[in-house]
């Protein structure tokens, strides 16, 4: 009987310590674990009084909170902060770091802006002033995450980075597939193919309009150049959905026979530097929904 015991006793002893340790590894597997960030949103309140319609506006819809969603896939080692914001009267939208943390801010001047250069009625191309405004948004601010994701995951980039945030913020709208990548791009699109518009009408006004050698100097490209870069990357993606671009002489014939390339290649960049990053099951979540789903079709984004 007292064998028995002593036997009891030692399974007791066993049993203790492998609990004692299985209660260890879940914080040590913890303490492996990289560190996980968030993205965090902030809609700070205007200076100007005359933008407190759009801060109103962007805040009752709920606007960064559907980019906290849309980009909640990507794993991020850090939090990355994403705010509406005054900027002293410059329509603008930029990623730096604010006091060492990856920072996206959107001005409400650029709201403005944008805003007021949507078509009062649907354009010959049959684009909506929602999907200018939505197109146009979404673009800017991927491609300030863009800046974002080359930063926190120190991607190579060769050439301008302007161009490489351009073609991810391309690339990310195409994955919403269909008629939903076809309207935010032609959305987007029509920004820049405005900008070139009046550029032009300005040319023709006036025939000794030159333009200065540091009109060539930006990191960004010209209207024209981001333009043609959108719709080629558009349509190397799938050349049924977006053949309009050919048909109706947007894109010619001579770029148009590169553009499949194009996107492949853009294509095997982000597979290689950026989905690594990214969770694949989250991802496919995010893409099955509507980008504004509430305000998509009413057109009331803004009244």
């Amino acid at each position: 009987m007292r064998h028995l015991h002593r036997s009891l006793s030692s399974i007791a002893t066993v049993l203790a310590v492998l609990a004692t340790f299985a209660l260890a590894i879940p914080a040590a597997r913890a303490a492996d674990e990289p560190k996980r960030g968030s993205i965090r949103i902030a809609y700070e309140p205007p200076k100007d009084p005359s933008l407190q319609r759009i801060y109103d506006m962007v805040k009752e819809r709920n606007s960064l909170e559907m980019f906290q969603e849309v980009f909640s896939p990507f794993r991020l080692p850090e939090d990355v902060h994403i705010k509406t914001t005054s900027c002293d009267g410059v329509p603008n939208a930029y990623f730096f770091r604010e006091d060492d943390i990856p920072t996206i801010r959107i001005c409400y001047e650029y709201l403005q802006q944008i805003y007021q250069m949507m078509p009062k009625d649907k354009t010959v191309e049959g684009i909506t002033a929602q999907e200018a405004l939505v197109g146009q948004l979404l673009f800017a601010v991927c491609h300030e995450f863009g800046h974002a994701a080359f930063d926190i995951y120190n991607v190579p980039v060769f050439g301008r980075q302007e161009d490489a945030a351009d073609q991810f913020a391309t690339y990310f709208m195409l994955q919403f597939g269909g008629e939903r990548a076809q309207r935010l791009i032609w959305g987007a699109s029509y920004m820049y193919d405005e900008f070139v518009k009046i550029l032009q009408d300005r040319s023709r006004k006036n025939t000794k309009v030159t333009l200065p050698v540091l009109a060539f100097s930006s990191d960004h490209g010209a209207p024209e150049e981001r333009f043609y870069n959108l719709v080629c990357i558009a349509y190397g993606y799938d050349p049924k959905i977006f053949a309009a671009v050919v048909d109706k002489g947007y894109l010619p014939d001579q770029r148009a026979k590169v553009c499949k390339y194009e996107y492949s290649n853009l294509s095997y960049a982000v597979k290689k530097l950026i989905m690594p990053h990214v969770d694949d099951a989250q991802s496919k979540r995010v893409l099955a929904q509507t980008v504004f789903p509430t305000d998509w079709q009413s057109g009331e984004w803004f009244p």
